[in-house]
C-alpha cells in the first residue's frame, strides 16, 4: 500500500468507527518505520472521545506531543494489513515484530487515560512491584 494510503485520515476514521474501540483521553500515534528511523515525517494521531473519533496528521520531528500516550510504528505493508484486517490482528503483528508499540506514558497514566486495556490487548505487560 502506498505511504499516503496508510496515513489517510478518512481510512483510519472508518477503521476506528468499525472497530468500536473504547474512549480515551490521550491519543495513539501511527508512524511509518522509515519516518521513525529518520526522526521526521508524518504522524497520524487518533483519539476516541465518547462517540467522536478524532484523526489528524501532525508533523513528526523526533518527539511527541504530551497528548500522545502510545505510538505504533510499522512499515506501509504492516499498517495496510492493520487497516484491512482490524484490531484483532494487532497482537499478532506485535508478536511477529512487524508492529512496534512505544509507550510514552507510565501504566498509571495509561490507565487514567483509558488505554491500559488496549495496551494489554497488544500483549504487552508491565511488571507490578
Amino acid at each position: 500500500m502506498p505511504k499516503d494510503g496508510v496515513l489517510h485520515c478518512a481510512a483510519w476514521r472508518a477503521w476506528l468507527e468499525r472497530e468500536a474501540l473504547p474512549s480515551a483521553s490521550a491519543g495513539i500515534g501511527v508512524l511509518l518505520r522509515e519516518d521513525f528511523a529518520r526522526g521526521c515525517g508524518t504522524l497520524l494521531v487518533w483519539r476516541i472521545d465518547g462517540e467522536d473519533v478524532h484523526v489528524a496528521l501532525r508533523e513528526h520531528r523526533g518527539g511527541f506531543d504530551p497528548d500522545v500516550a502510545l505510538v505504533l510504528v510499522g512499515d506501509a505493508e504492516t499498517l495496510g494489513d492493520l487497516l484491512a484486517h482490524g484490531v484483532a490482528q494487532m497482537r499478532s503483528l506485535v508478536r511477529r515484530g512487524r508492529l512496534q508499540p512505544y509507550m510514552l506514558k507510565t501504566l498509571d497514566e495509561l490507565d487514567d487515560a483509558g488505554l491500559a486495556d488496549f495496551v494489554e490487548d497488544l500483549g504487552l505487560v508491565f511488571p507490578r512491584h
